[in-house]
């Protein structure tokens, strides 16, 4: 197999494999961060009485912050990869045309790069949208958790 690629799909593959580093760095940082707050010593000590809504709100809101990254993400990875797409369609038609005739061999490479950059796409995407769901439910349980244990000591 061929493993040559243009110079715009090599840009393209950079830019995802850093938004996938991103991604997997922000993820394993926020759910790491959330597994010290599932034990409840931690969370009294986040909040020693009942907290308010707003306080709860407060508390979370850079979490959430954090966490709407993700789709961002996402739609950044998709978006690059349909550029590459574009790029690669574009650049098999420019070398038919400069070769003045249509065969495999001319449309190859520019296909090549428009499968493989939308693949790479859609392999950043997918995990940063499937990492922002467990994010957001994680959010939810937690703060489900520091409502409970204040109703318990009632």
């Amino acid at each position: 197999m061929n493993w040559t690629f243009s110079i715009p799909a090599i840009l393209i593959f950079i830019l995802l494999l850093a938004f996938s580093m991103i991604s997997l760095a922000s993820f394993l940082r926020l759910f790491l961060g959330f597994r010290k707050l599932e034990k409840k010593e931690t969370r009294m000590d986040c909040f020693p009485k009942e907290p308010s809504a707003d306080e709860l709100d407060l508390f979370f809101s850079p979490l959430e912050r954090t966490s709407h990254w993700f789709p961002t993400i996402a739609s950044l990875a998709m978006l690059l990869g349909l550029l590459g797409t574009v790029i690669g369609i574009n650049t098999a038609f420019g070398e038919m045309e400069a070769q003045k005739k249509v065969s495999l061999e001319v449309l190859a490479g520019g296909i090549k790069d428009a499968l493989n950059t939308t693949i790479a796409g859609l392999l950043v995407a997918i995990p940063s949208l499937f990492f922002h769901r467990i994010i957001e439910n994680k959010i939810q349980y937690l703060s489900e958790l520091f409502a409970k244990d204040h109703t318990k000591t009632k």
